[in-house]
């Protein structure tokens, strides 16, 4: 059964050559294709739009309508076939993926309950807790009005070492077993001066300067390497213990929160109650 001028079918010109024909193809196929147009018609068109390109396309007498609708059928059931198999196997990987999120969510929450109970969480909790205490101290003591401290000299460095804001400065040690970092052209006179006190913290006693008296003058000696100055920013770290337990959830945050809480966060407490007698003046408000 012939399909006519294919020429005509693909609203062409006799003699068009291959270009026009491929371009011209390509354009009906988008159009009349079935899985673009569901209309029955264009299914029809575009058997005869298949038969026209392939007769012009082959230079051969030109294929019955029938013959390029029982291959296009072909190859639309292998086509439905095969994507019929790939939907399948694409099910069944989601189904593994969603399986196997499902088990790690599992193991993750699981993993959270045994972090919050038991001697870890209490481990936990304990570390949040004196945390909180230290932050509300350091706070409090920070903002309350400095005092003053007699002390006396021991010994003093003879060398030089370069502080964060480029001054040199060297160590100076008190009686009291207390050493500070000062300028370097004051540490050598300490010992000859005046009234040498210590400006400090009323609670936990942190050194902020020392003061004496040259002459009729007043010095001021800033210390200099001082957990005072960063006692704002470690108080911050004080609270990661809270945060990670009040925020905890089934995620890597969490769990590395726990872990950093009860080791290095812990352990920055103990440093600090220890060093410098701090556990001492924390119980006595001060007194000792």
């Amino acid at each position: 059964m012939p399909t006519g001028d294919p020429y005509k079918t693909l609203g062409l010109k006799s003699g068009a050559s291959p270009d026009e024909i491929r371009q011209a193809y390509r354009q009906l196929v988008k159009k009349y294709h079935p899985d673009r147009n569901p209309s029955p018609s264009a299914a029809a068109q575009f058997i005869e739009i298949q038969a026209a390109y392939e007769q012009l396309n082959s230079g051969q007498i030109a294929t019955a309508p029938s013959a390029v609708e029982q291959q296009y059928r072909a190859q639309q059931a292998q086509y439905d076939q095969d994507l019929a198999a790939y939907k399948q196997k694409r099910a069944a990987a989601r189904e593994k993926l969603r399986q196997q999120k499902q088990q790690e969510e599992a193991y993750k929450i699981a993993y959270i309950q045994h972090l919050k109970s038991g001697k870890i969480g209490l481990w936990h909790r304990a570390v949040a807790f004196l945390g909180i205490l230290l932050f509300m101290v350091l706070w409090i003591d920070f903002f309350l009005p400095a005092k003053q401290k007699p002390i006396r000299a021991a010994a003093y460095g003879l060398h030089s070492y370069g502080s964060v804001d480029d001054h040199l400065v060297q160590l100076f040690k008190s009686t009291d077993k207390r050493a500070f970092w000062v300028a370097d052209y004051l540490t050598q006179n300490l010992p000859k001066t005046q009234d040498l006190r210590s400006i400090e913290t009323p609670w936990l006693h942190q050194a902020k300067a020392l003061t004496f008296h040259d002459g009729l003058y007043k010095q001021v000696v800033p210390i200099h390497f001082s957990f005072y100055w960063a006692q704002i920013w470690v108080s911050l770290l004080f609270l990661l213990p809270l945060l990670s337990w009040y925020f905890a959830s089934a995620d890597v945050i969490f769990v590395a929160g726990s872990f950093v809480s009860r080791y290095a966060i812990f352990g920055l407490q103990l440093w600090f109650l220890l060093s410098e007698n701090r556990w001492i003046h924390l119980f006595t408000l001060g007194q000792l």
